[in-house]
């Protein structure tokens, strides 16, 4: 009980420890790095320049003054290329109205005949994975793997008796659908 409380004990003060060292950290003298989004400028054409490294603070310099300055919201912005077919959207313009969207369609009645096809296709593919364990079990006992065969084994039970639940209320269904089919 008292390793317990030392655990306990020495966790929460590594947590405070880190806690303290991240809040407290001194922070870099360089500026972090705000990656740049792209940005169409017009080519300049100028005559080639053989690159020595006194020149290269130079160029740097001058592309960072011909460049405009980007706010934040254009710096994250994601530039992605139309495709054939697409058309850009039209840039919204102050006191218009707002675009209407779609209507969205109505959620289909959940009929018994709607849930008795969803429940024979849940029944179709958990018979499949019965057939996939059977096999499985086999070849776990052919290789002589009990744990796996055992594994397997309750698996099975729990699907066969899955199997059976829904092979029943498939029948309640299929009666409801037929009572149903005939009310209309």
């Amino acid at each position: 009980m008292r390793i317990r409380y030392r655990l306990m004990l020495a966790a929460a003060v590594a947590l405070t420890v880190s806690l303290l060292a991240v809040v407290l950290w001194p922070t870099s003298s360089v500026p972090p790095v705000v990656p740049e989004a792209p940005v169409a400028v017009a080519p300049v054409a100028s005559a080639p320049v053989a690159s020595s490294p006194e020149s290269v603070p130079e160029k740097v310099a001058a592309r960072t003054r011909a460049e405009p300055v980007l706010t934040s919201s254009e710096a994250q912005a994601t530039v992605v290329a139309l495709g054939p077919g697409d058309v850009a959207p039209e840039p919204e313009v102050e006191g218009a109205p707002a675009q209407e969207n779609d209507a969205i369609a109505p959620e289909l009645p959940q009929t018994a005949q709607w849930r008795l096809e969803k429940t024979t296709r849940i029944t179709a593919l958990l018979g499949r994975d019965v057939e996939r364990l059977e096999r499985e079990r086999e070849d776990a006992e052919a290789r002589g793997d009990e744990r796996r065969s055992a594994q397997l084994q309750t698996l099975l039970v729990r699907h066969r008796a899955r199997l059976h639940e829904l092979r029943e209320e498939i029948q309640e269904l299929g009666e409801a659908a037929k009572q149903e089919s005939s009310a209309e």
